[in-house]
Formats: C-alpha cells, sequence, structure tokens
C-alpha cells in the first residue's frame, strides 16, 4: 500500500514538471515534442549530474511545440524524456535531425548512474547506435508496466537548434521510417530526373539558362536530401562531414545559380536592363554567404542565409511579374512557379524564428514545397522550350530564304564582276599609258635639255678660250657674241618656262592677282624681243582698241605673254608680219598674237596640247615643248582661257583675262 501511494506520488510531481510518454504499440510515429521537458545551459558547462539535480528541483521547461525550435544560439540544450513503457519489445528513441553537430545521449544504469553515448554530424562513427539520416538510440529495459525511465539529451550546434523526437517499438519504427523513405525517395527520385532531363537539355540547346536551371536542381538536392533530410550517409564518412560542416556553401551556390537562372530565363537584361544592380547584389550577398561558410562562420551564416533566402525569393518574383506585365507571355508559369519558393521561404523563415510554431508539417513543407516549384519551373521551361523551338524554325525558314537570295546574288556576281574587273582593267590601262607618256615626257625633257643649253654654253665657252688666247679680234668677239645673242635668249626663256614648269608641278600654281595694263606690259615686252624681230625681217603691228587694267597675276600673264611673243617670231618665216589685238567686252580683256606659217599646221593638235612636244622654228630655233602648256595652265588659273585658231594662212593664239572691276580684292577673286 504504501509503495502504491508512494508511486502515485512520484507520478504526480514528474508530471507537473513533464508529460510521461506511454510507449505501446498503439503510440503515433509523430514528434512528441510537446511531450518532454528542457533546460538551457547558458555556459556549456554543467554535467549530466547537476542537470539531473535540476530537473529534480523542477527548473526543466515544459514544450509547448511538437518539434522543438531553439533557434541559432551558442547554449547547449538539455532534453528529458520521461516514459513507461508497457510492452515486451524494445523502445527507441529516434531524433529525426542530422545536422545537430554534438549528441549526448544519457541513459542510467541498474546502479543508478549514467552512461554516456556521443554523436552527432561531426562525431566519429558509433557503433552503440544506428546513425543513418537520424539518430537512433535504444531506451533502457525496464518493468514493463510500472517503472518510469528518464533519459536526457545534451544539444549543441552552431546551426538552427530543431529538435523532432519520436518513441516507437521496434514494429512502429520499421513502419514509421519506411513510410518517410517511401514519400522521401519520390521526390529524390523527381529531383534526380529533372537533373539529368535538364541536363541534356542543355547539351542539345546549348542554353545557358538550362545550365543554371540544372545547376540550382543539384545544389538544392545536395542542400535539401543529403543534409537537411541527413541522406549524406550514403557517401561515406568524409562527404557527411564536409557537408555538415560547409552546408551554406552548396545553398548559396544553389541560390546564385537559381537567381541567374530567373535573369537568363526572364530576359531582365533586354527587358528590365534597370534590374542589373539589383542581380549583382543578391549574387554578392550569396557569394559572401558562401565566403563566410568556407571561413567556419557557420552560425553567423545561419541568420544570414534566413534573410537572403526569403528576400532572394521575394525580389525575383517581383522581377517576373514587372516583366510579365511589360508583355513577356513566358514569365506567367513562371510567376506561378516561383510563388511556391516565394511561400516555401517566408513559411519556413518564419517558422525558424518562431512567428509561426514549429509541427510536423512545416518539417515536411519545405521540401516538398522545392519539389512542387521545380516541377512548376519544368513547365515553365518546356514553355519557353516550345517558343524557341518555333523561333528556331522561324529563324531556319529565313535562313533558307536568304540562302535563295545568295544563290541569286552569287548566280549575277560572275557577271558584275567581270564588267568591275574589266573597267578596272580599263582604267588601269589609262594609267599605264599615262605612266608611259609622262615618262617618255621626261626623257624627252632632259634629251632636249641637254641639248639646247649645253650648245650655247659650249659655244661660249670656246669664244671665252678663244679670246683668253688672244686669237680673236674686237671686231670678231662683237660678231660672234651677235650671233650668240639668240642662243643666250633661247636659253633665258627655256630656262625661265623650266623653271615656272618645276615649280606647278611641286607646289601647284599659286596665284597672286593685282591690277596692271596690258598695254604697257606688251609695249615693255615688245622693245625687249626688237633684236629678234629685225634679225628676221619681221614687221609688227600693236591694235589696241580696249585700255581697261585687268586683274591677274602679273609675272604669271608676263610669261604667257613672252611664249606667245617668242613663238611667234620663232614660226613667222623671214619678212612676215606679226600683229598684236587687245580687246574686250564688258567683263573681259582679249588679247590676240596673230602671225603667219610655213607648212602645214594641224590647228587640233595646238588646241589640245598636254604633252612635250618639241617644235623648230623656221631659222631652226629648238623649244621644249613647255611654253604653251604653261600659257594654257597660267591662264586658266587666272580665270581666263587661251584658244587657238586658224585664219587666212595665219594662226591666231586668243586668252582671255578678268578686267579689273573696283570693289574686287585678290581674296574675292580666288
Amino acid at each position: 500500500m504504501r509503495s502504491t501511494l508512494f508511486l502515485l506520488l512520484f507520478l504526480l510531481s514528474a508530471a507537473a514538471y513533464s508529460q510521461v510518454i506511454t510507449v505501446n504499440r498503439d503510440l503515433p510515429y509523430l514528434s512528441l515534442g510537446k511531450s518532454v521537458s528542457y533546460f538551457i545551459d547558458v555556459n556549456s558547462r554543467l554535467t549530466i549530474d547537476q542537470v539531473a539535480e535540476k530537473a529534480k528541483r523542477g527548473e526543466f521547461l515544459r514544450s509547448d511545440a511538437d518539434i522543438l525550435n531553439f533557434g541559432n544560439s551558442s547554449s547547449a540544450f538539455w532534453i528529458k524524456v520521461s516514459y513507461l513503457n508497457q510492452t515486451r519489445y524494445k523502445a527507441f528513441l529516434v531524433l529525426d535531425v542530422s545536422s545537430i553537430e554534438s549528441i549526448d545521449f544519457y541513459k542510467r544504469t541498474s546502479s543508478g548512474s549514467f552512461t554516456k553515448i556521443h554523436t552527432g554530424s561531426l562525431a566519429p562513427e558509433n557503433p552503440e547506435l544506428i546513425a543513418a539520416n537520424n539518430y537512433i538510440f535504444t531506451l533502457p529495459d525496464g518493468n514493463h508496466s510500472s517503472v518510469l525511465q528518464d533519459i536526457y539529451m545534451r544539444l549543441k550546434t552552431d546551426n538552427i537548434l530543431l529538435v523532432p523526437l519520436k518513441i516507437a517499438v521496434s514494429e512502429r519504427l520499421v513502419e514509421g521510417l519506411n513510410s518517410t523513405e517511401r514519400i522521401e525517395s519520390i521526390y529524390i527520385g523527381i529531383l534526380t530526373a529533372l537533373f539529368f532531363f535538364n541536363i541534356f537539355v542543355f547539351i542539345r540547346s546549348n542554353d545557358r539558362a538550362y545550365f543554371y536551371y540544372s545547376v540550382y536542381i543539384l545544389s538544392l538536392f545536395v542542400y535539401m536530401v543529403c543534409y537537411f533530410r541527413g541522406y549524406s550517409y550514403y557517401l561515406g564518412y568524409d562527404f557527411r562531414v564536409f557537408i555538415n560542416t560547409y552546408p551554406y556553401l552548396f545553398l548559396g551556390l544553389g541560390s546564385v545559380a537559381g537567381i541567374a537562372f530567373s535573369s537568363s530565363f526572364l530576359n531582365l537584361k533586354v527587358l528590365l536592363p534597370q534590374s542589373k544592380q539589383v542581380i549583382r547584389l543578391l549574387i554578392g550577398s550569396w557569394v559572401f554567404t558562401m565566403v563566410l561558410c568556407l571561413l567556419g562562420y557557420k552560425s553567423y551564416c545561419s541568420m544570414l542565409v534566413q534573410i537572403l533566402t526569403a528576400t532572394s525569393s521575394l525580389v525575383i518574383w517581383l522581377l517576373g511579374v514587372v516583366v510579365y506585365y511589360k508583355g513577356y507571355k513566358p514569365a506567367l508559369y513562371y510567376i506561378i512557379a516561383w510563388a511556391f519558393v516565394c511561400l516555401t521561404s517566408v513559411w519556413v523563415v518564419l517558422s525558424l524564428s518562431n512567428v509561426f510554431i514549429y509541427s510536423e508539417v512545416s518539417f515536411k513543407f519545405a521540401p516538398l514545397g522545392f519539389i512542387f516549384e521545380l516541377l512548376l519551373l519544368s513547365l515553365a521551361m518546356g514553355d519557353r522550350l516550345k517558343d524557341l523551338t518555333a523561333a528556331k524554325l522561324v529563324i531556319q525558314s529565313e535562313k533558307m530564304r536568304i540562302q535563295e537570295e545568295n544563290l541569286y546574288l552569287i548566280s549575277t556576281q560572275n557577271e558584275r564582276l567581270e564588267k568591275i574587273v574589266e573597267s578596272r582593267t580599263k582604267s588601269l590601262r589609262k594609267m599605264v599609258k599615262s605612266l608611259e607618256e609622262a615618262n617618255t615626257d621626261k626623257s624627252r625633257l632632259f634629251s632636249i635639255i641637254a641639248h639646247d643649253l649645253r650648245s650655247p654654253f659650249s659655244s661660249l665657252i670656246s669664244l671665252y678660250s678663244l679670246n683668253d688666247l688672244d686669237l680673236l679680234s674686237l671686231e670678231e668677239v662683237k660678231m660672234l657674241l651677235n650671233d650668240s645673242r639668240q642662243s643666250f635668249d633661247h636659253i633665258h626663256n627655256t630656262l625661265n618656262n623650266l623653271l615656272y614648269w618645276a615649280q606647278s608641278q611641286l607646289k601647284g600654281i599659286n596665284t597672286a592677282p593685282s591690277r596692271f595694263s596690258m598695254r604697257i606690259l606688251t609695249n615693255d615686252l615688245m622693245l625687249v624681243y626688237q633684236p629678234l624681230i629685225k634679225k628676221k625681217n619681221i614687221t609688227t603691228e600693236v591694235v589696241i582698241t580696249d585700255e581697261q587694267d585687268v586683274y591677274a597675276d602679273l609675272n604669271q600673264i608676263n610669261l604667257v605673254m613672252r611664249n606667245l611673243i617668242d613663238n611667234a617670231i620663232k614660226f613667222t618665216p623671214l619678212g612676215g608680219h606679226i600683229r598684236l589685238k587687245m580687246w574686250g567686252n564688258e567683263n573681259f580683256m582679249y588679247i590676240d598674237v596673230c602671225n603667219p606659217v610655213a607648212g602645214v599646221l594641224n590647228i587640233d593638235q595646238l588646241a589640245e596640247d598636254s604633252h612635250l612636244q618639241p617644235s623648230y622654228g623656221t631659222s631652226n630655233e629648238r623649244g621644249v615643248g613647255l611654253g604653251l602648256q604653261l600659257c594654257r595652265d597660267f591662264v586658266e588659273k587666272n580665270n581666263g582661257l587661251l584658244k587657238a585658231s586658224k585664219e587666212e594662212g595665219c594662226v591666231v593664239l586668243r586668252f582671255s583675262l578678268p578686267k579689273f572691276k573696283a570693289g574686287i580684292t585678290p581674296d574675292s577673286n580666288k
């Protein structure tokens, strides 16, 4: 009687602090967080005996959630589970999470002391417990009907601490594990199929959006399946340690790939270029988180990831909405699909922040939400692939049309090229002919210069040599000098022509017009040429009907008149007559140089003379062929025109010059 009363009092006192779990075959395989109590070890220094003593004093707190959520804290958390095993089967405690770094499981021995089993995501493998994607601890045996059992667990992590605890006998345990694995195997298979399908499409289409999407799926697969659901143990102990040490490396990589995929899928660079800075900021934030994770700041990364996950999802979804309302219809499926990401992310973040109570539904909602999102995104990608295929068909059709046009162009190109080649060949032949003529003119010019300039100078040197030897009398010297006068005048005129011609070839012809009288210029030149005129017994006549001044370059016109008068004297027969006439109209003064010629004269050749053609006068006077060409060029540069004609056995060379008018300046003339 006393023992029964003592047991009732003990149960009542225990129930005041924690609910006793009755273990039987009807106990559901669900989280039993509301049936346990916990204590927060702020400094992480308490021993099991100290904790047990605090439990006796009632310092443990009752849990009010099926899944305990202790948030992100550096403290150690002690969990107390009180149970009665009313079956003859072994009972097991299941910690249905694999990401806790340090787990210490304490149970009493028959002597009343505690034994410890240490495990955790970063702990070495322990043969005393079953460690798969969760931790299964064997509960101690006891009297199947009356003995109350207490067990303690010490948990510590650098991450958000979620504690889904379940107790079941072996039969229920196997059923529960099989049910969970069947559900999880479905979305693992879906993720695997989606990954390989999109990789295949990327290889075939070379579309970067499929590559980003494939990386997104793979990274989420590693994070959700291997880390969050703990299936990393399939890949070995080293991989399990690595992924539990750097979990946010994979989540960050997946988020960056997801943002890049969204940017490519929505064509943000073209449709919404102002979003570039937002995309860069989001990617930079995730890269910063990945770097922090690699540096070992896992706890800080956990807090940062919660903010970034919700923020990135919402921002990307809003960009999709904006692009859709701008007329980009493929964004519709994307908006619907990404809405699941937003809902899942926001729900999980708020649940982890204890805004919502974290329950069994929350624990399973996260992976399922991402699975639905990936399936819907696959539909969006399929719709996009259909649009791309249609676009490719249009492009191929356009290419065929362009190819047909190219074939037509090619068929006529040979004919066009032949015409172009023929035209250019003609131009080249003209150029070659012009060069040959120029080369001939150059050779002829130098030969004439050598002959015409050397002979007079040789005669002059011989004259001086004879004079130095006193072989000539004064009368003979005067006679020889008079005979050489014509040669000297010819040399002087030839040198002038050569110098002006060389200047025109090197620098071009520059005019410096001024006002002067053609009558005075002509009279002065006639005085200069009087000796030659008398020697050939030529009569001259100067007829002036207009004495108005002209406006031209004096030196150039002087050279023109000298050449025309010199040519007239040269080609006029002995005893002939030369007539110079000056007349005009309102704007121009005309100067005619008229003289008879001996023999037949080709006026057309004289009028169009553009090459160096030497000629001989009636007394064998030889020229270099430059005079008439220079006259024509200089007259044209002074706004005049030189023409040649034949009138009654005489050749007439006529050129015009503008008259001087008040208000005209050299600049205005140019």
